[in-house]
């Protein structure tokens, strides 16, 4: 030890330099804590811990910032302390600050009281294995380093603890040299010793027994019995109890001279603390330090990290630590960094096993426990030949001892059992992908970095400089490779090699998923090779769904869809669901619902794209796009007036399985179902498959029911892809809905020029059904014209055209009257309406207006139908607000507002919000009006949608220039003109909707 740092806690505390002076480290609240770091070196030391090592009671609230001092204050004396041998090369003691708290690095022979615990326990192997000579010098030497009570002078609880647990290991190891000594034949020179031991421990019978053989060997059986009497009236005196049956049979037998039983076990030593446990002709080995080094770019996990050693180190029995996780996400690396940090507390050493052979498959317990025996001293001619003696044999040699071991790569817990020892004074940290099963102390599921960690993952291999200078593209580039620490190594490392790339470049080729994986190669690692791995131990069933679950553009799935996409039963898809999450493969955020990590998916599609036949494809992408249709119209049967005639014509195989309970469920599941369904239907698009497309035409028809609650713009792309599939593969019928889809979701579209491109795919419907078809021609044209001509309302008020919205909105009324449905009627009639109010050379007066809205009002409460009663309660606000009655529009407008919120019918929410403010404008409440201005700019964002954009911006500079904010209201009315101009309107109408 000479040479390098160490740390005294056998009596004063003392720190000694490299060159061997030893100084007082500082204060005794100091002292206490660097004893707190070195009895644990290379392990995590909570501030909190060392806040109740230091205080009895209620420690005070400045606390932890004391313990920060006190760090400050070791680290200024281990700094001074070393600086007096520069350049000696000694490894120096640090305190690094982890995660919440302090870590000493210092290996721990450098500490005496863990140098002193392992050479007890040499000791006791030494004497186990038949030398109970050097099992002595081993306990000769420990004791040498005591100055003086354990941790003299300092306070706390700690301290206290420490000094009794020290306390007792010193006496153990008195007795135990002491006994060695007799186990030797050494027993003369044993009296005196043990004689003066009894002095300081009078109550320990083992002494009391030492003495009274080592006096019977040495011929003096009459004082042998002298010292049980004393050892009797001393306990019986003081404690007030009798001697144990171990020294009243040792007793029995000097009595009777037994001189056989009293006699020197050969190679033992007599009253050993534990049986011999080591078959005969096993050297004591050095203690095994197996443990590979930690990567040294490892980053992050800084939770886990604290997790796992507090796991490994509270004094737990049999601890076991389990990291799961799919391939590529660092679970070696965490597994090695947790074990050295704890390995100071598993003196007798650390074994280390990968149990993946070189060729990918699970490693043979067995040959793993051959290298245990082997690293733990056992000569390779006495290792037995079958598993379970290997296993008895591993937990034998183990017993008693304080080893870690790290089992690595673990396929099942099968392969892990044989290899778990027995002592409780053993732990066992675990990495693998499939060990849901396995119990552990604590088992921690590892997914991607967090977004700095990942950052600074790329920066540490490529270069900090690469961070600095292109922060976003590092950023994206994080993203890209999933936060997966195998991917980020790869790119981090292909910019290292590449100096004249910059993170654009690599992220522009990581962007496209055919070259994804092939650019993430570290050597001859890549992350396509870790997942093959995975995915080659699948069963060939689970196989195949890996793969087929992978080729619906979804995010997120649930067990439902899955079924739909594999064409096989709820529960034996959920099955499979959870045997791929066991395998690593799948992950779940929420139950019952799945999503494959991004690089996961970006293989399982590579892989599909090969190993799947066109057939089978287009049977997944169809059984995809029939759920999203069955649950569509089931969503639409809850909620609609209409649900019986708009689903008249629609078969997706599975409806009967799908029912919603009612519109708020329905509501959910659509708006949940929106960003697979837009995925979807562009990949059916794509894919040209006639049955699918029809589909998804009738998928993208029924969505525009819940456009109030929906941002319906965002299925604009998939729409516009949509319409050339149906007229390449569909039949004229298909085609017809096509375009109607189409021109519905447009007009809701936020791009420039949509409202005139929506009004040409609407009116290529009536040419393709014609101007008035009959209900009795079928469902569907009758339903897409008389919805069509209400929308051409709707989009020639939009873009100003009074004239040509009324014709529309004349020709919907009288066709939905030919249906006697006076629901219908009222709806049509709403539509004309809200047409009337805003032209500015109305034919009907507004008084007249506002009373056949109320007249509509009782219809459509008749036939409770949410939505219309919106639209036509507000189009009466309207007619009050354009007549210049704005307090009571402002009246009406918030009851408007609480059935919208109360219907979750946010559009029309948004809509009322900036027509209340104009009310509230019109009463001269100018402070209101900002508020509701700002509440529907929010909502008309969250849409999407430009008219409601420019409204919302126009009203929201109003009423900020009414209360004296010109600078604020000019950006927001620029906007209004720059909108406006986009939709080429000469001024702010309102766009009114079927």
């Amino acid at each position: 030890m000479q040479g390098a740092d160490r740390i005294r806690l056998l009596g004063p505390v003392r720190y000694v330099s490299a060159r061997g002076d030893a100084t007082r480290p500082g204060a005794p609240g100091p002292q206490t804590v660097l004893a707190a770091l070195a009895l644990s070196p290379g392990t995590l030391v909570t501030v909190d811990e060392l806040v109740d090592g230091l205080y009895f009671d209620d420690p005070p609230a400045s606390a932890r910032r004391v313990v920060v001092t006190y760090i400050h204050r070791l680290r200024t004396h281990l700094d001074r302390e070393a600086g007096a041998e520069p350049g000696s090369g000694a490894a120096r003691a640090t305190i690094e600050t982890m995660a919440d708290g302090y870590v000493l690095q210092l290996p721990e022979d450098r500490v005496d009281a863990l140098l002193f615990r392992r050479l007890s326990a040499r000791a006791r192997r030494h004497a186990d294995a038949g030398d109970p000579a050097a099992g002595a010098a081993c306990l000769e030497e420990a004791l040498a380093m005591w100055q003086g009570p354990a941790l003299a002078g300092l306070p706390g609880p700690f301290a206290r603890d420490w000094r009794r647990a020290l306390g007792e290991q010193l006496a153990s190891a008195l007795e135990y040299r002491l006994e060695l000594l007799l186990a030797c034949g050494r027993h003369t020179e044993a009296v005196p010793d043990i004689a003066r031991a009894l002095k300081t421990y009078p109550y320990r019978e083992r002494l009391h027994g030492a003495l009274m053989l080592a006096l019977y060997r040495s011929g003096r059986a009459a004082e042998a019995l002298a010292a049980y009497d004393r050892a009797r009236r001393v306990l019986a005196e003081d404690l007030g109890i009798d001697t144990g049956p171990a020294l009243r049979t040792l007793h029995a037998a000097i009595l009777a001279g037994d001189h056989t039983s009293l006699a020197p076990a050969q190679g033992r030593a007599d009253a050993a603390p534990r049986a011999a446990t080591e078959p005969k002709g096993v050297d004591p080995a050095p203690e095994p330090a197996q443990l590979p080094p930690v990567p040294s770019d490892f980053t992050g996990r800084r939770e886990q990290m604290a997790e796992l050693v507090s796991a490994l180190t509270t004094g737990r029995a049999h601890a076991v630590g389990v990291i799961t996780g799919m391939g590529g996400a660092g679970k070696t690396a965490l597994a090695l960094r947790a074990a050295h940090a704890v390995a100071g507390s598993y003196p007798d050493g650390q074994l280390y096993a990968n149990l993946r052979a070189p060729d990918g498959e699970p490693a043979e317990p067995a040959e793993v426990l051959a290298g245990f025996l082997t690293g733990l001293g056992l000569p390779t001619e006495r290792i037995p030949a079958s598993l379970a003696e290997r296993a008895a044999l591993f937990r034998t040699l183990l017993s008693g001892r304080a080893v870690l071991v790290v089992l690595d790569n673990a396929a099942t817990t099968t392969q892990v059992e044989p290899l778990l020892p027995g002592a409780a004074g053993c732990a066992v940290l675990i990495t693998g992908r499939t060990l849901a099963a396995m119990p552990a102390t604590v088992t921690l599921p590892l997914g991607g970095l967090g977004v700095d960690d990942a950052v600074e993952l790329i920066g540490k291999i490529a270069g900090i400089h690469r961070t600095q200078q292109e922060p976003d593209a590092v950023a994206a580039l994080a993203s890209a490779c999933g936060h997966l620490p195998l991917a980020l190594r790869a790119a981090g490392a292909r910019l290292a090699g590449r100096p004249g790339w910059s993170v654009a470049a690599l992220l522009e080729r990581v962007s496209d998923q055919a070259r994804l994986l092939a650019e993430l190669r570290v050597g001859e690692v890549t992350v396509e090779a870790v997942f093959e791995m995975s995915f080659a131990q699948l069963p060939a069933r689970h196989a195949r769904a890996f793969l087929a679950l992978s080729v619906p553009h979804c995010a997120e799935f649930d067990v439902r869809a899955a079924a739909a996409a594999l064409r096989m039963p709820e529960q034996e898809a959920e099955d499979v669901l959870e045997a791929l999450v066991d395998a690593a493969l799948l992950e779940t955020g929420s139950p019952g619902c799945y999503h494959f990590h991004d690089l996961v998916g970006a293989y399982a599609r590579q892989k599909a794209r090969t190993e799947l036949s066109a057939a089978e494809h287009r049977a997944v992408v169809r059984g995809a796009i029939d759920f999203l249709c069955a649950g569509v119209v089931a969503a639409v049967r809850a909620t609609q007036p209409l649900s019986g005639p708009l689903t008249a014509e629609i078969h997706p195989r599975r409806t009967a399985d799908l029912e919603m309970s009612g519109a708020p469920e329905a509501v959910r599941w659509v708006r949940g179902a929106l960003p697979a369904l837009t995925a979807v239907v562009e990949q059916v698009a794509a894919d040209g498959d006639p049955d699918a497309v029809a589909l998804a035409v009738d998928v993208l028809t029924l969505v525009p029911c819940f456009e109030e609650m929906l941002p319906l713009g965002a299925l604009g792309r998939a729409a516009t892809a949509l319409l050339p599939a149906a007229l390449a593969h569909c039949d004229r019928p298909v085609i017809g809905t096509a375009y109607y889809a189409a021109g519905t979701i447009l007009r809701k579209s936020p791009s420039s020029g949509s409202p005139h491109r929506a009004r040409e795919h609407l009116q290529k419907v009536v040419e393709i059904f014609g101007a008035a078809p009959k209900p009795a021609e079928g469902e569907r044209p009758f339903l897409a014209v008389l919805f069509t001509l209400a929308m051409l309302a709707g989009l020639e008020l939009q873009l100003g055209n009074f004239e040509a919205a009324r014709g529309y909105a004349q020709r919907s009324v009288a066709l939905a009257a030919t249906t006697g449905d006076q629901a219908l009627v009222a709806r049509r009639r709403t539509i004309l309406l809200q047409i009337e109010v805003l032209d500015p050379e109305r034919q009907t007066d507004l008084a007249a207006i506002g009373a056949q809205c109320r007249e509509l009002a009782a219809v459509l409460t008749r036939y409770q139908d949410a939505k219309w009663l919106i639209r036509v309660m507000m189009t009466e606000a309207d007619s009050m607000l354009y007549g210049g009655q704005h307090a009571t529009a402002a009246r009406l407008y918030r009851r408007v507002l609480e059935r919208a919120w109360a219907t979750q019918h946010l559009r029309n929410a948004t809509e009322c919000q900036f027509r209340l403010a104009e009310a509230l404008l019109g009463a001269h409440d100018a402070e209101a009006a900002v508020d509701h201005a700002r509440e529907a700019l929010a909502g008309a964002q969250d849409a999407g949608e430009q008219q409601l954009l420019a409204r919302s911006h126009q009203v929201l500079g109003d009423a900020l220039r009414a209360v004296g904010r010109s600078d604020q209201a000019d950006g927001h009315l620029a906007k209004a003109a720059a909108l406006y101009r986009e939709l080429r309107q000469a001024g702010p109408v309102v766009a009114v909707f079927p």
